[in-house]
């Protein structure tokens, strides 16, 4: 079956949350659209920019329009979510919006993710190391860890504990960094059992953004709740 379908329905998937949660949240204006497709676009833009940076430099240096088609692997989410990011913050200057948008994409990357990685592992992209496990699946000549069906199984699960802590957030935003924070833990895991590329001390570039994410968000999770449980202690 040709997993571009999954991929496909990836996007699919995570558009849907996405409108889900802003219909719940009262947030379904012109404004939500431009930035959705602002972070869609950003986003596809970052991944496969990062794929032709570290992963396909020469194949798509020689043919550009490969860039385009989801059979190629390498759509990295960590570039994915960098390249949305921005393109959602210079839309919502643009358009004056101040209030945060992030809540609405922590639940559809998970989502998104979890169908999508079904599709990588029909393609065969991104594949694991090579192991004797019961489980190890046949790809690029060796027995390997399915990678991309680990990867699904976190997603999904990221997507449950997403769902059941999004209404105990104390501010808007923190669900995103929520998700940032256990998607570094996730993914560092993960890496271990992935093909890597580009090591530094042991560790993949992957691993060390993820320890980034990880450290940077859980800080500022930890500063929005003190800065909330003050405010509660003042109002008391």
């Amino acid at each position: 079956m040709n997993g571009s379908w999954f991929i496909l329905g990836g996007y699919a998937a995570g558009v849907l949350v996405f409108f889900l949660e802003a219909r719940r949240r009262q947030l379904v204006t012109e404004g939500m659209g431009w930035i959705f497709l602002a972070g869609i676009c950003g986003g596809v833009l970052g991944a496969r920019l990062t794929s032709w940076a570290l992963l396909h430099g020469e194949q798509l240096a020689a043919n550009p329009l490969l860039i385009l088609d989801p059979r190629v692997g390498g759509r990295t989410l960590l570039g994915g979510v960098i390249g949305g990011w921005v393109a959602v913050v210079l839309v919502k200057r643009r358009l004056g919006i101040k209030r945060s948008t992030g809540d609405l994409f922590a639940l559809s990357l998970p989502i998104g993710e979890a169908v999508g990685r079904i599709g990588c592992y029909l393609n065969g992209c991104c594949h694991g190391t090579q192991s004797d496990l019961p489980w190890a699946i046949y790809q690029h000549g060796a027995w390997r860890h399915p990678a991309q069906l680990y990867s699904a199984l976190a997603s999904a699960a990221l997507f449950m504990v997403l769902l059941l802590a999004r209404g105990k957030m104390r501010r808007e935003g923190d669900l995103l960094k929520l998700y940032l924070v256990l998607y570094g833990v996730c993914r560092f895991s993960l890496e271990f059992v992935r093909e890597r590329d580009l090591m530094f001390s042991g560790l993949s570039l992957v691993q060390w953004v993820c320890l980034f994410l990880m450290a940077v968000f859980s800080l500022e999770l930890c500063l929005t709740n003190r800065r909330s449980l003050s405010t509660m202690r003042l109002e008391d």
